[in-house]
């Protein structure tokens, strides 16, 4: 899961931001809301040629998997673009599926796993791709002279780094400190790198500039479906085919089928829909409430579509961290404290949140009001007996009640004290330039004055936001995202462990602070060595239950992912996981 810095297993934004293994995954259930229904399935035999444009909404840090940024645009070039990894996951079928490794076998043990490659495998200049490429892929992204790359963190186990031994050009053995039961999702997020390239940069000091958004494109060499054609660093990148791409179509053919994928700097939404219609932009992910009405009806060649809800999540969270900062003072003042610690009082601003009118009136149908902190678009995992967190100002004011508060004031002007006699006041910050976001919690703001809080909404740019949520810890309430970066309930692990730094609500605790947090740390070690797929589902429901009684996330609403392609597309087959429309980039074509 992610605060919208990549988490861990880290297949993107973010990446983010996808299920266990092929043979025990459902198939993605169409949400009610959605029109999945009418999205062409097809996957067809494509033509060779032509040039397909993607829109992004900021550029690209970097084209270096081991330097790799987590913002969405580098994570879908450097994963999921120039990149191959030794298994993938098919989102049509939602399981993974062999990639660079051809076949893959878990110990009985569950901390080793024998990796056979393909045969033949090159990278884009020709050179074989074997396994000291793997080797040397993990030797660069734990290398301790580097500023912790994302990925490292992504292919840790028990805080420590995956081991490898090679056998011979195409088997190895990787080692886990720990036991892991869904190995895949550690190999989903390997990419290999070419070591006779990246090898005299590792040693020379020199790596972390290397495959910069101004470097040579002639310069980098690439495992994945395309390399680097050309970069106009702030405006777009465009991307030509790997002449010596692994991956073939059922009747043989190479793939991807096309020349060039170009990437267009389009930060101006309105722009974007524009040029959406006008037929200069091919693919629009993540298409904006505002403008998704227009995209939907299906003028001229342009067609949206609601893929329901995704992996995200919107949240309301409170500081709920005892500490002290360097110079002695209290993290969260201490009478603010004692309500946001008090269970009673997360249960009452929960109900007195209208969840439904967000959904319907500030995302505008392309949000589904949540109950758990897992998504409805985890269809695999999410609990569905969940108690719902219902709309009811006179449960929460009783719940304020017995929890010792008092209302003051009058009917339509309601103010709230506590025992002590202090009015009931926070802050809340959300990210700066979200409007949906801001709009949310000025709801929120709006929806708990009937209870007599006095909440004010200060927005902050999401750096800043970040650094409070990770670092300063300067915050009393936040109205942030959170995802999951697979649908498998390891991707959900730092945020549930109490000693992690990702454990939004109180990070890196030295012990849990509460019995429940301490027996959700029980849960999720039971859960990550559980081998049977139905006793892992049950451990993961009732952590699912105490979340859901406990609060620490408030769960508000899971937004829909809504994108939109023109009609010349060909195989087009959004995923609501990330990369979304790009998930197959190989197989689209030009009709």
């Amino acid at each position: 899961m992610k605060n919208r810095s990549q988490r861990k297993p880290l297949l993107a934004a973010l990446v983010a931001a996808a299920c266990a293994l092929a043979a025990c995954q459902p198939t993605p259930q169409q949400n009610v809301n959605s029109n999945q229904s009418q999205l062409p399935r097809e996957k067809t035999t494509g033509r060779r040629g032509g040039q397909l444009t993607y829109r992004v909404s900021a550029p690209p840090k970097t084209f270096n998997y081991v330097m790799s940024t987590g913002d969405d645009v580098t994570i879908t070039l450097t994963l999921f673009l120039l990149s191959s990894r030794l298994v993938e996951l098919d989102h049509d079928a939602q399981g993974y599926v062999p990639a660079l490794a051809e076949e893959w076998k878990l110990g009985a043990d569950a901390r080793g796993v024998d990796v056979t490659l393909r045969d033949g495998l090159k990278f884009s200049d020709g050179h074989p791709l074997t396994s000291d490429d793997v080797a040397f892929t993990l030797r660069a992204l734990y290398d301790q002279r580097l500023k912790p790359p994302i990925f490292r963190d992504a292919l840790m186990t028990g805080e420590k780094p995956i081991g490898i031994t090679v056998a011979d050009a195409r088997r190895f053995t990787l080692t886990f400190a720990e036991p892991v039961n869904v190995p895949e999702n550690y190999m989903s997020n390997l990419a290999v790198v070419p070591r006779h390239v990246f090898e005299p940069l590792l040693d020379s000091g020199k790596l972390p500039e290397a495959y910069s958004v101004t470097s040579d494109p002639k310069s980098m060499v690439t495992s994945g479906k395309f390399v680097v054609e050309s970069s106009a660093p702030g405006e777009r990148v465009v991307l030509a085919r790997n002449p010596f791409y692994w991956k073939k179509d059922s009747a043989g053919n190479q793939l991807p089928y096309l020349d060039r994928l170009a990437l267009e700097v389009i930060s101006d939404e309105s722009n974007a829909i524009a040029r959406l219609g006008q037929g200069s932009l091919d693919i629009y992910d993540r298409v904006r409430p505002a403008d998704f009405a227009s995209v939907r009806a299906g003028a001229g060649n342009a067609r949206g579509y609601d893929l329901g809800p995704g992996l995200y999540a919107d949240d309301l969270w409170f500081n709920l961290n005892p500490g002290r900062r360097a110079d002695g003072k209290p993290y969260v003042d201490p009478n603010k404290l004692a309500w946001f610690t008090d269970v009673r009082f997360r249960r009452a601003v929960a109900h007195a949140i209208d969840r439904e009118h967000i959904a319907q009136n500030v995302w505008q149908g392309l949000a589904t009001p949540l109950s758990g902190f897992v998504t409805p678009g985890n269809h695999a995992w999410a609990a569905t007996d969940l108690p719902r967190i219902n709309y009811d100002l006179d449960k929460s004011r009783a719940l304020l009640k017995e929890a010792g508060f008092v209302t003051r004031g009058t009917p339509e002007s309601p103010e709230l004290y506590d025992a002590k006699g202090n009015r009931v006041e926070f802050t809340v910050i959300a990210p700066a330039g979200t409007k949906t976001r801001v709009d949310s919690a000025t709801v929120v703001q709006e929806d708990l004055a009937k209870l007599g809080m006095k909440i004010t909404v200060a927005q902050i740019e999401n750096a800043q936001l970040a650094g409070r949520i990770n670092e300063s810890f300067d915050y009393e309430a936040i109205f942030y995202g959170t995802s999951a970066t697979e649908p498998d309930p390891s991707s959900y692990a730092d945020v549930l462990r109490s000693n992690s730094p990702q454990h939004l609500w109180s990070p890196s605790q030295p012990k849990p602070s509460t019995e429940w947090e301490a027996r959700i740390d029980e849960l999720a070690a039971r859960q990550a060595h559980e081998t049977d797929r139905e006793r892992r589902r049950a451990i993961f429901r009732d952590i699912q239950q105490i979340m859901a009684e406990q609060l620490p996330l408030i769960p508000i609403a899971s937004r829909h992912i809504a994108v939109a392609a023109n009609a010349r597309v060909g195989n087009y087959r959004p995923s609501p996981l990330p990369p979304f429309s790009l998930w197959n980039a190989e197989e689209l074509f030009v009709k």
